[in-house]
């Protein structure tokens, strides 16, 4: 399966969290892995939400006539208003109660950024490896 599938970038994000909120938990305690945890839910659920939206729009277009095409691509704009506003009503709502620790917040907030720069190391040392292995690719290099 390709690395940098939606469902492979799917399955990482849930791993980073996965990940960071058990090394939250060990390292600052149960508020600070709860902040982690939340954050972690909300960016991984915005990715997803994006995902849906984004595949929804590139498989309705081709099939939209023209004149209409710019109707769809306002509706996607517009749901994507309305996905930021929902996040920044649920940060909103959790740092005015107190209920989380504002760094594992953050921390946990970071989830699909880590994943996106491990997904892109491993892919860039798959591009070295494929480089200095001469029987892939073509008989120049590419430096």
């Amino acid at each position: 399966m390709e690395l940098l599938s939606p469902r492979m970038l799917k399955l990482a994000n849930w791993i980073s969290l996965g990940i960071l909120a058990t090394a939250g938990f060990f390292w600052q305690g149960g508020q600070f892995a709860l902040g982690v945890l939340v954050g972690g839910l909300l960016v991984v659920l915005n990715f997803h939400w994006l995902h849906r939206n984004l595949r929804g729009l590139l498989e309705a277009a081709p099939r939209l006539p023209r004149n209409q095409r710019g109707a769809a691509k306002a509706f996607f704009a517009a749901w994507q208003v309305a996905r930021f506003f929902v996040v920044l009503i649920a940060l909103l709502i959790l740092l005015g109660r107190d209920w989380i620790n504002v760094f594992g917040l953050v921390a946990g907030l970071s989830t699909t950024v880590l994943t996106l720069m491990m997904v892109a190391i491993i892919e860039v040392i798959k591009l070295k490896k494929k480089e200095a292995n001469p029987s892939h690719g073509t008989s120049h290099p590419v430096s």
